[in-house]
């Protein structure tokens, strides 16, 4: 079996969550892998907001078509890495592992899992070491409400993701209380701003109860003393994590936070296996958060999370894909030990949700029920994804 092709679809709707409770208009890109036996895989790279994504493509493209599809380890390292010798395939020696070529990648090797999956007829949990469970628990990352000072709606953002089967939710913390920011420059939280965060989050605890998850990200707004006022102002209501309080490029800085933080830091959603390993060894992080979509696709998450595994620190997922991101990083949550809870951001998007079928919703009692279909169990829903289609853009 050969790769003859590969294709990619862009599509765009609306996304009422938006940026700090903004509605826009949300890009998801599909790829497809194409074979000389008529077997094909789906995936999904990192949307056309990062630059260079198409370019990066139609190099992966050039190098891979006419390479058997069930070489996948090897053609993503050639490819992201570059060919060494013996074997200088594709790519330079020292090629850039970051930026479109790694995030392109990320959503051919998805496509691949898919496409191997198919022609073995398994479950890509199964290629990825099997499963050590079903149901894959999902943590809804919440908007803001329409009106910040209105402690009743903060209420109802807690209450209808519980009521809808979720046990585990989410806050922008930056945005939580924007409208008593002075400075967007610096990364000071003002005392103000502070106390409207600690009102608010404590809102959303008292309205679910101490038996629901609560965690919160910092999108690497602040500085380390601010950081580590804001864990500890928020210590009371029991969260989940504090997520990347400081810039990333910094682990010293975070490990200073978590030094003296009684909330656990998470930290990843932009990290490599690289990456990850030097926040590990560095302790600067509790708790980490690959997405599948920028390290580079499901096999190196299963790597960052048995390296993650093997200094007992837990794997959370960070998503920023649609209904077949989403299920694909189930699958890693599926064949991943140490997993405690996966991202997804489009609740208020049914689109975005409803991108692929697989004869059953995607979300059931708060969770991603798996199956045994092969490869990642899905189709392309040709409906939705005709009503979406970006201008100039035409079906698989």
């Amino acid at each position: 079996m050969k790769i003859t092709d590969i294709r990619s679809m862009a599509l765009i709707g609306p996304d009422p969550h938006g940026i700090g409770g903004q509605p826009r208009n949300w890009p998801v890109l599909i790829i497809r892998v194409d074979t000389d036996e008529g077997i094909y895989g789906l995936g999904e790279a990192a949307n056309l907001i990062f630059m260079g994504m198409r370019d990066a493509l139609a190099h992966i493209k050039r190098c891979l078509v006419g390479q058997d599809p069930m070489n996948i380890r090897p053609i993503w390292t050639d490819m992201v890495y570059g060919g060494l010798a013996p074997h200088p395939r594709t790519q330079p020696p020292n090629s850039v592992t970051l930026g479109p070529i790694i995030w392109a990648m990320a959503g051919v090797e998805m496509a691949l899992c898919d496409l191997v999956g198919k022609a073995l007829n398994t479950p890509v949990y199964t290629l990825l070491g099997g499963q050590y469970r079903d149901r894959i628990r999902i943590y809804l990352d919440r908007s803001t409400p329409e009106h910040l000072d209105d402690l009743d709606e903060w209420r109802a953002l807690g209450l209808e993701a519980k009521e809808r089967g979720f046990t585990d939710i989410k806050f922008d913390i930056d945005y939580t209380a924007s409208d008593a920011q002075r400075d967007v420059w610096n990364r000071h939280i003002p005392i103000e701003q502070m106390n409207r965060i600690v009102e608010r989050i404590g809102a959303v605890r008292e309205a679910v109860g101490w038996d629901m998850d609560i965690a919160v990200d910092c999108h690497m707004h602040y500085d380390v003393t601010s950081a580590i006022r804001l864990a500890q102002e928020l210590a009371p209501f029991k969260l989940k994590w504090l997520e990347d309080p400081t810039p990333i490029i910094n682990p010293d800085a975070v490990a200073q936070v978590r030094q003296q933080s009684p909330i656990p830091i998470c930290v990843g959603e932009m990290f490599t296996a690289e990456q990850f390993r030097l926040f590990i060894g560095r302790e600067a992080c509790d708790i980490i958060h690959p997405d599948v979509l920028f390290t580079g696709g499901l096999h190196e998450t299963r790597t960052i999370a048995d390296y993650a595994e093997l200094n007992y620190i837990p794997l959370a997922m960070h998503n920023n894909g649609c209904a077949l991101g989403t299920i694909a990083a189930a699958h890693v949550a599926a064949a991943s030990r140490n997993f405690i809870g996966l991202e997804y951001h489009f609740h208020d998007a049914p689109w975005i949700g409803e991108v692929v079928d697989r004869g059953r919703p995607l979300f059931e009692d708060g969770h991603v029920q798996l199956t045994d279909a092969p490869g990642l169990g899905v189709v392309l829903n040709e409906d939705v994804c005709g009503r979406h289609l970006a201008p100039g853009e035409t079906l698989f």
